[in-house]
């Protein structure tokens, strides 16, 4: 299948130059890695124990610092903390164990799903633009630079082979922000500590990682995989990815934690299938390596950690159980968590336009209208850009749908959430406090579509119902004198393979165009 994004892509480079690299990456210096046992699976947590020293490097968290938008993240968390803050009391809700931190960890996943990495999958060819498939690794030392692994993608149409480099260096990743689980959750957990939060790079044995981050507030580990945008939830991989969880180790600079428990709510089903090494090797091992990474730090700091390690011990006493199998794998917790998890539902803040006479000048028309690479309102009544208002804020509701920036390839568009079979987005506008009587409506809706997707217009009175012709863009309407209020619901659909999701596009704009691909025209008596 061809994942369509944007545009066609252009040809990937197998790996940056060695000026930029001399010039812009300067590679972590770790110390050298002493290998003690013989056993394999323990070899791979001393490797994976030593990898995650990197994130201490301070030139590489003050780099990946510099990448993060802190000052938007840290508004948005404190938006979030008011709702909720807001409802507990409506609700009487004594349970409100959330900080800052907990919103800004929220806030971080986020844009870093949305807005920062990029999945790839489905390769295009460098040639011809064609559909690839993985073929197999590469072993030509002049590919290999800079990475040790180069999976080649053959063309299906001109049968040339594409690279696709699979970089563990945090200062290349810091560039090319792309690939799968791996590449996500290492530079994921880069940022979390160049937040300077406590995070761990989590290795789940059957192929998959994602990042822990440690709540201060609720003096537990947060589980956060970046690639699906999803906080707390560590029963998702047992009950809704159907895994057979075996072995769950989490690294740091200061620990190893083997935290399966925590991903699994059957442990007598897990310890059967732990086979790799006996129970009392495997404790023996993470406490030795812990011992050697806990050696130069003060002695108040290892009493911290040990503390907080029995804490966590005593957590995986209990095994936790589903108890919503639609919301994937979600586990009790407080109501006010929950809440930031959207498994209670948080007031909307639905935007109505009300048009009111004095608005009208001698033109005779108010226009609202929207540009999506500055993410801003207009309206023509005053000739002034909405302060504050951003795509969302102008709506009157919306479901499964967000802002996408293509840093990349600099584009910006709203489209639905990846995994969504489809995603809603109406605004509503009241006219009925005008005097003058409305004449006509001329709407100008811009959207994008690849493969089979699809986006729906409808624009509504409360006397009747007008789609958008399909392939149109732009629609007048006479007939709406005796409205008094009026919705336009844009829905988008369809699409294929597991980029489905961008393949029905609103307001698909460069990062630099200042045009506006949505506006509403009312023209009055």
């Amino acid at each position: 299948m061809v994942c369509i994004r944007a545009e066609k892509q252009a040809e990937m480079e197998i790996a940056p130059s060695a000026e930029s690299v001399e010039e812009i990456i300067k590679p972590v210096a770790l110390p050298p890695l002493v290998q003690t046992y013989s056993n394999p699976f323990l070899r791979r947590i001393e490797m994976y124990a030593h990898n995650v020293l990197q994130y201490e490097d301070k030139n590489l968290r003050g780099r990946c610092r510099k990448l993060i938008p802190v000052t938007l993240l840290e508004y948005n968390a404190q938006e979030r903390l008011r709702s909720i803050q807001k409802l507990s009391k409506k609700d009487k809700l004594l349970d409100v164990d959330v900080s800052l931190q907990d919103m800004i960890i929220l806030e971080l996943l986020s844009w870093f799903k949305n807005y920062f990495f990029t999945w790839v999958d489905c390769m295009e060819c460098k040639h011809c633009g064609g559909e690839t498939a993985f073929s197999h690794m590469s072993t030509d030392p002049k590919l290999l630079v800079y990475t040790e692994r180069i999976e080649l993608h053959r063309c299906r149409s001109c049968h040339e082979f594409t690279p696709f480099p699979r970089y563990t260096d945090l200062n290349i990743l810091l560039e090319t922000r792309r690939g799968r689980c791996g590449e996500w959750a290492n530079t994921f957990t880069l940022c979390c500590r160049a937040m300077n939060w406590d995070a761990r790079f989590v290795v789940e044995e059957n192929d998959h990682v994602w990042t822990e981050v440690y709540s201060i507030t609720q003096k537990r580990w947060l589980h956060c995989d970046p690639c699906e945008n999803i906080c707390d939830t560590p029963l998702i991989y047992e009950t809704g990815w159907n895994k057979n969880i075996s072995y769950v180790i989490a690294y740091s600079a200061e620990e190893v934690q083997d935290v399966t428990w925590r991903y699994s709510s059957n442990h007598k089903e897990v310890l059967k299938r732990r086979k790799n090494c006996l129970e009392a090797e495997l404790l023996d091992a993470l406490l030795e390596i812990r011992d050697k990474k806990q050696k130069e730090l003060s002695e108040s700091r290892k009493e911290y950690l040990t503390k907080r390690m029995l804490m966590e011990v005593v957590e995986f006493l209990v095994e936790k159980k589903p108890n919503d199998v639609d919301n994937k794998g979600r586990i009790s917790g407080s109501a006010a968590w929950k809440l930031t998890r959207g498994e209670i539902q948080s007031e909307v803040k639905s935007h109505i336009w009300s048009i009111h006479s004095n608005y009208i000048g001698d033109s005779k028309t108010v226009t609202i209208k929207y540009c999506c690479s500055q993410d801003k309102y207009e309206c023509s009544a005053d000739s002034i850009s909405i302060n504050g208002m951003d795509w969302s804020s102008g709506a009157f509701s919306h479901e499964s749908v967000f802002r996408k920036v293509e840093e990349d390839w600099k584009m910006a568009y709203i489209c639905r959430k990846d995994g969504e079979e489809k995603g809603t987005l109406t605004w509503k506008l009241d006219v009925g406090s005008n005097q003058r009587g409305l004449k006509s409506l001329d709407v100008f809706f811009d959207y994008t579509t690849f493969e089979n997707g699809a986006v729906d217009v409808t624009i509504c009175s409360e006397h009747a119902c007008y789609i958008l012709p399909k392939g149109e863009k732009q629609i007048s309407l006479s007939e709406m004198q005796a409205a008094r209020e009026i919705t336009i619901t844009a829905v988008l659909k369809g699409g294929k393979g597991d980029c489905a999701w961008q393949h029905a596009q609103l307001f698909r704009q460069h990062l630099d165009s200042s045009e506006y691909p949505f506006s509403i025209t009312l023209t009055f008596e």
